[in-house]
């Protein structure tokens, strides 16, 4: 019985101390969208099939102000700081190598 509770101890220390390191490295910035022209667009990465125009990216945190500018990719689950770009610019998500407008 004193094994099993030195090792719950010692694992409930650990979690209370490892815990917040786990958030800081979280809460890392998002990367910053990678604007593609249309030529080059058109020439790297050819339109999906039946498309006529890329698709749109989806508004990170719908409904909140702060979030405002931060774009998720449709094809992927990353989210992209595109708070400077125009909307309608082209972005190339990298992960899935895929062009998207910002909404």
């Amino acid at each position: 019985m004193k094994k099993y509770l030195a090792l719950v101890s010692a694992l409930l220390v650990a979690s209370l101390t490892l815990a917040p390191l786990t958030k800081v490295y979280a809460l890392g910035e998002e990367p910053k969208a990678v604007v593609i022209t249309p030529e080059d667009a058109a020439k790297k990465y050819p339109l999906p099939n039946g498309m006529k125009e890329y698709p749109p990216g989806i508004n990170a945190n719908k409904g909140s102000a702060t979030a405002s500018g931060f774009v998720q990719s449709p094809y992927s689950s990353r989210v992209y700081d595109a708070r400077k770009l125009g909307h309608g610019t082209l972005i190339l998500d990298e992960g899935a190598k895929k062009v998207f407008r910002k909404p």
